[in-house]
């Protein structure tokens, strides 16, 4: 089964409220919407935490569940959202998706080892030697992080001619503009394989382009970058990397740390990769006291 936007968002958010709920803000509702305006206004239980322009997701169990903005929070008890909401049934919690932004990094950081390939079929009309570089909508060359795997030319041969690597290259022109050049012209047309991040789009389904089985790998890796996260927020840190030869298990930063720690593991573990290749430092060095004499 596919999995939404909402499934990731639900195993990121309900792995890390299990220990740190004050991190997710939620609102019930008293009773039904009123729908004026383009907007719907709600009777809550506590509008705290939440302020206009908020992404948020109100779900009442049903069809009716979607994600939406807050226009307005009136007062202490009434919150207005974007759109008619009024089949929403009485008792919906309204619940910030402050998750979805530790999504998208660990798409990406996920990306890095797991990339997804493309392929772009290029017909020339001119003999040339310089072209541009793939540019479809929505899978566009990512200068920075986009490789290419291999290009095939002549494009439909069986079996197809490859290139050897010293058959092209990737350049920036006087523009500062990148651009792909052969040592050869070209005519007719080739095909190149190339690597860009993963999309998360939550009109379609599956809602990340990523395999199905790497589900939990990618929500490990959002909530352990969520939990780090919150130890920087309890540790008033300037950064997420915090250096785990410090833990003290008694306090929340550390616990959150420790937390970060298994998810990064598991999601680690699953890639083949390390911790700190994940969370860009070592958490698993030694305790800093085994080296104090």
């Amino acid at each position: 089964m596919a999995k939404t936007k909402i499934d990731f968002l639900e195993q990121i958010e309900l792995t890390v409220k299990d220990t740190a709920g004050e991190f997710i803000k939620t609102a019930v509702t008293k009773g039904e919407g009123i729908f004026s305006g383009g907007a719907t206004t709600f009777e809550v239980n506590t509008t705290s935490g939440f302020k206009a322009g908020d992404n948020v997701y109100i779900h009442d169990g049903t069809a009716n569940s979607k994600f939406t903005i807050v226009k307005s929070v009136e007062n202490d008890t009434t919150i207005v959202l974007y759109g008619d909401l009024s089949e929403i049934l009485s008792g919906a919690v309204i619940k910030k998706t402050d998750a979805e932004k530790y999504l998208l990094h660990a798409i990406d950081v996920y990306s890095k080892y797991r990339p997804m390939e493309r392929i772009e079929k290029k017909i020339i009309t001119v003999p040339s030697r310089i072209f541009d570089l793939p540019s479809a909508s929505g899978y566009e060359w990512q200068n920075g992080f986009s490789c290419v795997n291999y290009i095939e030319y002549p494009a439909g041969n069986i079996p197809p001619l490859l290139l050897e690597e010293d058959d092209f290259e990737i350049f920036l022109n006087d523009d500062n503009a990148y651009k792909l050049r052969f040592t050869s012209e070209l005519m007719n047309e080739y095909r190149i394989s190339y690597n860009i991040t993963h999309r998360f789009d939550s009109s379609s389904l599956p809602a990340v382009s990523a395999p199905h089985c790497d589900f939990y790998c990618i929500s490990d890796i959002a909530s352990g970058i969520y939990l780090l996260a919150l130890a920087s927020r309890y540790s008033q840190s300037s950064g997420t990397l915090i250096n785990a030869d410090t833990v003290n298990y008694d306090n929340k930063p550390d616990l959150y740390r420790r937390l970060a720690k298994v998810h990064l593991g598991r999601a680690a573990n699953w890639l083949g990769v390390k911790v700190s290749d994940l969370d860009g430092t070592d958490l698993e060095q030694s305790p800093a006291s085994s080296n104090q004499y």
